[in-house]
């Protein structure tokens, strides 16, 4: 039989097909293993630990003694799988002079010129304020200034001043300039016998002068709360104004890791500050230990 051969031979076209669907099954096998790859390096990213650095803080003493700060170090090592270590701890001169001699990452000290200073002198960088704690005034249990119970600073001094009650106050420890900020938005003016201003370097020396005196004072409520600021005789008489809170500073070296910078921003986050405002509360009183910061 004659006729025209339009196309390739029956067999290589057989052959033609054959090596196509080869082709098509290689590749589909391909896309399989390349998924079943990239779902086994996502589960190996989840369950391995990250790349883990160390963080060594230097902290003011009265987040310590009451388990503050070792409670946010176990979420932020949790959260982070990096690790804090404590390398200064104590009242502000201590802690402030330790970051100086450098090789501390992070620093947590009350707003101050201290901690200005850090920054001034090229030691620390970024200050944030990221929690407060809160004053209150004391008093003998006499009360003759009639303001046990109130929870408005400026109100209670009005009293003091009206009732010729004096008051003593810490010249440096964050009293004085609480009590400064309650005079110029109240408008308050004592009677020079009225105020005094101590110098000592122990804060516990302010409230037995306070109670020897028969007079108010002004100091941190924490320690009074612990137990680490009394007087025979003296009691908390005005708390939970928030004007009579005091802010912290987080600050960091200039040679800090990132880890450093991430402890920090995790201080302000959202969570962390959620967590800050219900720490403490209904352990003393009705009120929480420290207070959160504004963010926005």
């Amino acid at each position: 039989m004659s006729g025209r051969f339009d196309g390739q031979p029956r067999h290589l076209q057989h052959d033609g097909h054959l090596q196509a669907r080869r082709r098509e099954r290689l590749l589909a096998m391909m896309r399989v293993l390349a998924l079943a790859a990239l779902a086994a390096a996502c589960a190996r990213s989840e369950s391995s630990p990250r790349h883990q650095q160390t963080i060594k803080v230097a902290v003011i003493g009265g987040m310590m003694e009451t388990g503050f700060w070792p409670q946010l170090v176990e979420r932020f090592q949790r959260d982070s799988g990096h690790v804090v270590e404590l390398a200064a701890a104590g009242p502000k001169p201590v802690v402030v002079s330790a970051f100086r001699k450098g090789g501390i990452d992070l620093i947590v000290v009350h707003a101050s010129d201290a901690m200005i200073n850090l920054v001034a002198d090229g030691l620390a960088v970024d200050p944030q304020p990221w929690v407060r704690n809160d004053l209150v005034i004391m008093g003998p249990k006499e009360d003759p200034a009639g303001i046990k119970g109130g929870r408005d600073g400026i109100a209670a001094l009005k009293k003091i001043i009206a009732s010729k009650s004096r008051l003593l106050v810490h010249a440096s420890m964050g009293a004085d300039g609480v009590l400064h900020d309650l005079q110029e938005e109240g408008r308050l003016v004592f009677e020079d016998e009225q105020l005094g201003l101590f110098n000592g370097e122990n804060q516990r020396a302010v409230i037995e002068e306070a109670a020897a005196a028969k007079a108010y004072t002004i100091v941190g409520r924490i320690p009074v709360l612990i137990g680490k600021l009394k007087a025979e005789g003296m009691e908390i008489m005005v708390r939970g104004d928030p004007r009579m809170r005091r802010p912290y500073l987080v600050e960091t070296s200039p040679h800090a890791n990132d880890a450093t910078r991430e402890f920090a921003r995790w201080l302000r986050s959202k969570p962390t500050q959620d967590w800050i405002a219900s720490f403490g509360l209904g352990k003393y009183d009705d009120l929480p230990l420290f207070y959160p910061v504004t963010i926005d």
